[in-house]
């Protein structure tokens, strides 16, 4: 077990980077890599969560390696979510979207605070112009929510939700006319 030598528990932050670089690498798809399973996703989830492998936070004294590698890592996880949001194939935007949100909740405030505008925009491009899929909707519309949620917690950046927020009224009009916009009612309600 000299694997394990180097870990005092399962919460350690020197194993929060091997932990999230391996869902990363089995659990999340990439452009050349196919999706496997919308249950992958869960797997993520449930670690992330638990691990809270996204929040970036120390509590005790840690060697300064760690908190790079694990930063690294966080770095990692958010350049490859960027990229599937963007990906033209259905399955991977889902997906990309889908941990986007869950990022949103978990990440370190200095890391939100730092990309929310970008990870906005970057969603918002699914709802104006609506992508082709109803999943990548939902999922772009549940993930907004989650942002702007998250970014009215913080009362210096209010007034920047609120004009995130403003550009939303004409994208989601648009979308809840269209056909087939009970998808995307359903969708939200859940």
């Amino acid at each position: 077990m000299a694997l394990f030598d180097h870990f005092h528990n399962v919460y350690d932050v020197a194993f929060k980077p091997r932990l999230l670089r391996t869902l990363l690498k089995d659990h999340v798809p990439d452009q050349n890599q196919p999706f496997r399973s919308p249950s992958d996703l869960s797997i993520v989830l449930s670690a992330i969560k638990t691990h809270r492998l996204l929040s970036e936070s120390v509590t005790e004294s840690i060697d300064q390696k760690h908190i790079d590698k694990w930063k690294t890592a966080v770095d990692s996880w958010v350049d490859r979510l960027l990229a599937l949001v963007s990906c033209n194939m259905p399955d991977k935007c889902w997906a990309g979207t889908c941990l986007l949100g869950l990022t949103c909740q978990e990440c370190s405030t200095d890391r939100f605070l730092a990309s929310y505008s970008v990870w906005f925009h970057k969603l918002l491009s699914h709802i104006q112009p609506a992508a082709e899929s109803h999943f990548v909707k939902v999922a772009s519309c549940t993930s907004i929510s989650d942002l702007l949620t998250r970014l009215g917690s913080f009362p210096n950046a209010k007034k920047d939700g609120t004009s995130h927020a403003g550009k939303l009224i004409q994208p989601v009009l648009k979308l809840l006319n269209e056909d087939g916009s009970e998808a995307v009612w359903e969708g939200k309600e859940q």
